[in-house]
């Protein structure tokens, strides 16, 4: 059986490139069956995504943390931004061939402890697609529950709905 050992640590402006990937390779992969083709080409674009983290990394309140392998390839990351003392995640996301390892446990888990201990926030929130049960799920385990708010879209003919999870910290 293959050992595979992975870090965690606090994100910086040098690993914007690799945020920007991540989220774009993921992300497609996340959505090829939840969206519709066009609205995923419309939404998902790596430059945009490389613009994006470009402004993001560097603002304040703003945490993110970044999942690496021993050959320090950029696996995965977490984002979340604080207001007054409620936080909320606004991306967590693998390299699909990264999935199911316990990555992204061990970046929520990084999340969730900052969030409370150094930026004492008291509650973690995150907006997830309806449809996306296994995401669902995953947050699930972490006591994130659905508090009843959503959020809908209408892309040509599909309605998209986005549900929010919250966890009390």
């Amino acid at each position: 059986m293959e050992c595979h050992m992975f870090f965690i640590r606090k994100a910086n402006q040098n690993d914007v490139s690799d945020i920007a990937h991540i989220h774009y390779e993921s992300w497609n992969a996340t959505y090829s069956n939840l969206l519709p083709e066009t609205y995923r080409d419309k939404e998902n674009n790596l430059s945009q995504k490389m613009e994006m983290w470009e402004k993001v990394l560097p603002s304040s309140g703003v945490d993110t943390w970044i999942a690496y392998d021993s050959e320090d390839t950029a696996v995965g990351f977490i984002s979340y931004f604080k207001k007054d003392h409620e936080c909320e995640i606004t991306t967590l996301y693998l390299l699909p061939q990264y999935q199911n390892l316990g990555i992204g446990t061990n970046l929520m888990n990084a999340a969730l402890i900052d969030a409370s201990q150094c930026n004492s926030c008291s509650s973690l929130s995150l907006w997830v697609l309806k449809t996306n049960l296994s995401a669902i799920s995953f947050y699930g385990k972490f006591g994130f529950e659905s508090d009843g708010q959503c959020d809908e879209e209408l892309y040509e003919d599909t309605k998209i709905t986005d549900i929010r999870m919250v966890k009390l910290l």
